[in-house]
């Protein structure tokens, strides 16, 4: 049973993480907070879930599914997340680091809407943007065929978050009662085809398991 001071708790940390647009848009967008049991006048770190070591902060990996295409002796080779803190006026960015990826110097952006319309570009580093829309495009078309033909499709070498949560949520959506969906406050949020959606994430998600495959170097086999 949740104690009054457990619930005042929780309201402070709700409203310490939602209090600030960048920080709520973090959360909106995956980032997670490493620790929130921090002093109130100390700054919350955010870390990107798909370059964070297994067990950073609370971050639990799934288990990893390795298919002989993608095997590896060293499933997650990250050694180190990307990170974004409040610092002064403004907000650092840290490059993660693994076993085949040291990280670049880190940046600091004093504007918060700068800081947001660069997420795109911090959250695929090292890989390019333009370059994880091509793995994204390319793992949808190859995924379709083999799915219209019958034919076998890769697994992954790493599933991570936010990409699995948001899979298995709209996995949920497809197969889910239709009674239950009725009572859906935000019924907009599933609009247009669920299945075409989760092969959009699943673009996503293999993306981002060649990043960490080439993070590993080449015992990673990507």
């Amino acid at each position: 049973m949740t104690s009054a001071d457990d619930e005042i708790h929780i309201l402070k940390e709700g409203w310490r993480l939602l209090g600030h647009h960048v920080q709520a848009e973090l959360l909106a967008r995956g980032w997670q907070v490493t620790n929130l049991d921090v002093a109130d006048d100390a700054p919350l770190e955010f870390f990107w879930p798909p370059t964070a070591p297994v067990g950073y902060g609370d971050h639990t990996e799934a288990a990893p599914r390795r298919p002989p295409e993608m095997s590896s002796s060293r499933p997650n080779p990250w050694t180190r997340p990307t990170t974004i803190t409040h610092v002064g006026s403004g907000w650092l960015v840290e490059y993660g680091a693994a076993i085949a990826q040291a990280p670049d110097a880190p940046i600091e952006h004093t504007d918060d809407d700068a800081l947001l319309a660069d997420l795109p570009r911090i959250e695929w580093w090292p890989m390019s943007v333009d370059e994880a829309g091509r793995l994204e495009h390319e793992r949808v078309l190859r995924t379709t065929y083999a799915d219209a033909y019958d034919q076998h499709s890769l697994g992954y070498g790493i599933m991570t978050e936010p990409y699995l949560s948001r899979l298995r949520e709209v996995c949920d959506r497809i197969y889910s009662n239709p009674a239950v969906m009725t009572d859906d406050p935000q019924p907009w949020r599933w609009a247009g085809d669920l299945r075409a959606r989760a092969r959009i994430i699943d673009g996503e998600m293999w993306a981002s398991a060649v990043r960490t495959a080439r993070a590993g170097g080449d015992d990673s086999n990507p």
